[in-house]
């Protein structure tokens, strides 16, 4: 007997859709390969233990490293709200904002991958699927796609912040395990308890699509360097 679907068939079909649009955009599947799949761990966040505004600033940019992001121009400042802040002119560094009274290490790691997804999202010439109206569910789905899918999971039971809930970002995560055929019960330790049956349903629900999976690591790279097409430039004054 077929294992009963974890999401309907179209939000099951949207985040098959905009896994491909992330990787035709984003360097192909085999620069995914490259890509962490980043975990709660002192390994992956040395610099926990540090504090203030330091630590987050440390936090910061080992993020933007898991992300691949780390010669991308950008800032981090404190703010009342979390993102990136627009610019004022061209020249400008984009900066990312993050609120004082809420600097939790799991929370600020979703938080800045979030704005990292909308930073690369920006960078896209072709629309994400579902055109403006799931813009902002494709911005939170790059996240996963970029590593995160763990703190963003786990954070959105507490967070305003995010689109997509905590189901569909643990379908993502199992999304992201099965196209790097990561064993999901090595993962399951890191979300939150009642998180944990979500990935086993999701992960046995898509191991029935391997002919998309497949289709997905066939993606590949484009003519030009995919850091060449997407890395921002800030012009000087």
């Amino acid at each position: 007997m077929r294992p009963k679907p974890f999401l309907d068939a179209a939000r099951r079909d949207w985040q098959f859709d905009t896994f491909a649009w992330l990787l035709h955009n984003g360097g192909g599947f085999a620069k995914f390969l490259d890509t962490t799949l980043v975990l709660p761990v002192a390994s992956h966040f040395p610099d926990s233990g540090m504090r203030g505004r330091a630590g987050v600033a440390a936090l910061f940019h080992r993020v933007r490293d898991h992300a691949g992001m780390a010669d991308w121009p950008c800032a981090v400042e404190p703010e009342t709200k979390p993102g990136i802040a627009p610019a004022s002119a061209a020249d400008r560094v984009p900066v990312i904002r993050y609120p004082r009274e809420r600097i939790e290490p799991r929370y600020l790691i979703a938080s800045f991958s979030h704005s990292l997804a909308r930073y690369l999202v920006d960078t896209f010439d072709d629309p994400a699927p579902g055109g403006d109206a799931l813009r902002e569910h494709a911005i939170d789905l790059a996240a996963v796609y970029m590593g995160f899918g763990i703190f963003l999971a786990n954070a959105a039971v507490d967070s305003t912040e995010y689109h997509l809930n905590e189901g569909e970002f643990v379908h993502a995560l199992a999304l992201f395990c099965l196209l790097r055929r990561i064993d999901t019960a090595t993962v399951d330790q890191h979300l939150n308890p009642h998180l944990r049956k979500y990935l086993r349903l999701a992960a046995r629900d898509l191991a029935q699509h391997e002919v998309r999976l497949g289709r997905l690591r066939s993606i590949p790279a484009p003519l030009l360097d995919s850091g060449e097409c997407t890395l921002p430039t800030i012009r000087n004054s």
